[in-house]
């Protein structure tokens, strides 16, 4: 049976329902942002179909005034997958990229998906970055108290960055983590990925930047998650943020709190006696393609 690639449009959001219901046991996120993509005049979502039936597609997003862009969502329907679909899927949208001029194409994902890594490379993409990561649910565990001796500082993006420059080896990538995404650890990429979250930082008395945190919130359906990305360079520091991170979970009465890690504290992370064993060698990755020498 022949199949046909096309651009996806809203009318096809009962495919993508279809497609993503049994996909982590019905609670998919793609058919919630699927009409957003299609308002999107950044983004270019195709799927693959025999005859009527959908069976694969991913999404583009160009991030506007960069040459920057993003591959999301790609999905191949239960039944289908092992069959090359996503790596024609990844292929095609990374021409597309091409000829829009675009220099890195992105795609994240977890070191627990082979067969996304494995379409990744199969690709050409590489590691560009990493971070630790690991969840905890409500009830949260036990922790200590945050010491009234550590007095966290908001800032905003500039004075993050300027921090940065400043203490290079506390973010040694050349990019940012932050939830479930990335940017370069510039003035502008920062700018770009902090819009919608809080940053703070802990120094010592002489202006060391000794760690921070950022915090994003997200909602969907019915569930209410809390999002933290942590560097420290300073042990005690960083089981000090853990405290006030957990505390504003249970504050907002998150479901569940997902942590993204700095290298230092991935291997601090282990020590804290609440890390499930399924995340203690768990990473979320960031790939790269790069489409022109730069």
């Amino acid at each position: 049976m022949s199949s046909r690639i096309r651009d996806l449009s809203i009318d096809d959001l009962e495919h993508i329902q279809i497609l993503c219901e049994t996909i982590w046991e019905g609670n998919d996120y793609v058919p919630e942002i699927f009409p957003l993509w299609m308002q999107n005049p950044l983004t270019k979502t195709i799927g693959l179909f025999e005859e009527d039936e959908l069976l694969a597609f991913g999404n583009l997003e160009r991030i506007k005034n960069t040459d920057i862009a993003w591959i999301q969502g790609l999905r191949v329907k239960e039944g289908h997958r092992e069959t090359g679909y996503a790596t024609t899927i990844t292929n095609i949208l990374a021409n597309v990229a091409r000829n829009l001029g675009i220099k890195h194409l992105w795609y994240a994902t977890s070191s627990r998906n082979e067969s996304s890594t494995r379409v990744a490379e199969k690709c050409g993409f590489h590691i560009a970055d990493k971070t630790g990561y690991f969840r905890l649910y409500r009830p949260y565990p036990d922790h200590p108290k945050p010491s009234p001796s550590i007095v966290p500082l908001n800032v905003n993006p500039e004075r993050l960055h300027e921090l940065l420059v400043q203490n290079p080896e506390l973010v040694e990538s050349q990019t940012f983590p932050l939830a479930w995404h990335f940017d370069f650890k510039t003035l502008e990429g920062l700018t770009r990925l902090l819009e919608s979250a809080v940053i703070k930082v802990i120094m010592d008395e002489f202006g060391k930047l000794l760690g921070l945190y950022c915090f994003v919130e997200r909602k969907r359906k019915e569930e209410r998650t809390a999002a933290f990305s942590v560097f420290a360079i300073d042990k005690s520091v960083f089981v000090d943020i853990m405290s006030r991170m957990i505390d504003k979970a249970e504050t907002l009465g998150a479901d569940k709190a997902v942590f993204f890690l700095g290298p230092r504290v991935t291997e601090w992370a282990l020590g804290l006696g609440y890390v499930a064993d399924e995340f203690i060698s768990r990473r979320f990755l960031l790939y790269e393609l790069k489409l022109f020498e730069l």
